[in-house]
């Protein structure tokens, strides 16, 4: 897939979300305030590295451990944080 534009981003992250996780909520419905550990999105360490790999397929880029670490990931909104500043890194290489 091509590099998302930064509007489509988080619905293209929320919609691999709920792929993934099998959620039965619309993508502009997933708030990016709603916590990742909450019963609406239920993830967990090995949901969210099956999300991670999916993301990274899907947008043909590498999340460092460190990333993720380093992200303090709590809810939809910091999940799309870091995917955009990892994005965004990527572009900006030479």
């Amino acid at each position: 897939m091509d590099r998302a534009s930064n509007a489509d981003l988080p619905a293209q992250i929320k919609s691999i979300m709920i792929r993934v996780l099998d959620l039965d909520v619309a993508p502009e419905r997933l708030d990016d305030t709603v916590s990742l550990y909450s019963p609406v999105v239920g993830m967990d360490s090995l949901s969210l590295l099956h999300t991670l790999v999916e993301i990274e397929k899907e947008f043909g880029i590498e999340i460092d451990d460190e990333d993720v670490m380093l992200a303090e990931l709590r809810n939809v909104g910091s999940l799309i944080d870091m995917i955009s500043g990892i994005i965004g890194a990527e572009g900006g290489k030479a």
